[in-house]
């Protein structure tokens, strides 16, 4: 009976293990997607900039609203992602 007891804490032991791997793995793929939503947002809001300085008032706001979709791209998957991790853990 102890030996089963054993047993099962070991198989709980890797389970957790396993888990916590992907968990990390996640983490790191949510970071990379920030970071490339981010530059990209980035590169608008240069670009944008670009624009300003030299007088290209339609090309300004056109980067900058791709700049704002880019951010808020990157915060809808970075909160739905979060999201599933939180159920995931919870359970």
């Amino acid at each position: 009976m102890i030996k089963q007891v054993i047993l099962d804490m070991e198989n709980q032991y890797l389970q957790v293990k396993t888990q916590v791997a992907v968990s990390i793995a996640d983490q790191h793929m949510l970071e990379k997607k920030w970071k490339e939503n981010e530059d990209t947002g980035n590169d608008w809001m240069r670009k944008a900039e670009r624009a300003v300085d030299k007088s290209e008032d339609d090309l300004a706001r056109g980067a900058l609203d791709r700049y704002q979709a880019a951010l808020r791209l990157a915060a809808k998957a970075f909160a739905s992602r979060w999201t599933i991790r939180e159920r995931k853990w919870r359970r």
